[in-house]
């Protein structure tokens, strides 16, 4: 079993736009988390990002994302447990959950916010959120040849 910032090159190499699941194993207290992706790539890129978990624990309690931030990469592996169709993936993640029992996945029941849609009424707040100086491109110099058919 390797640790998982040995493992991170090949990791992010060999699961570029991959799809399914993984599992996160605390090698010093037995605990684990399984996740799942669309883009395992990706996803694992996000975990070897210090202020990307640091600036997710400020927003939720995600406790895989506070477990690495505490213990560190070489106390933790990782497992890619099936790679699946995009259609297979919460069926896999549930499967998973079921086996394995993951002490740090807060929800027990996966889910996937893939195909979501938001009420109008959401809609209407989020979009009043980035209004102004809170628009993403405040204060920025339009591309060339933008709002031109």
């Amino acid at each position: 079993m390797l640790m998982a910032d040995i493992q991170k090159k090949e990791l992010l190499k060999d699961n570029k736009n991959k799809i399914g699941i993984y599992r996160w194993n605390n090698l010093l207290n037995g605990k684990s988390y399984i996740g799942s992706s669309i883009n395992l790539g990706k996803r694992l890129r996000d975990y070897f990002n210090i202020s990307y978990l640091e600036m997710e624990t400020k927003k939720n309690k995600s406790l895989i994302y506070q477990s690495l931030l505490k213990y560190g990469y070489s106390n933790f592996s990782i497992d890619i447990l099936e790679y699946c169709d995009k259609k297979d993936i919460i069926n896999r993640e549930q499967y998973y959950f079921d086996l394995l029992k993951p002490e740090y996945n807060i929800l027990k029941t996966a889910r996937s916010c893939l195909g979501y849609k938001h009420s109008a009424e959401v809609l209407a707040k989020m979009s009043a959120t980035r209004q102004g100086k809170n628009h993403p491109m405040f204060g920025k110099p339009k591309p060339e040849g933008a709002g031109k058919p």
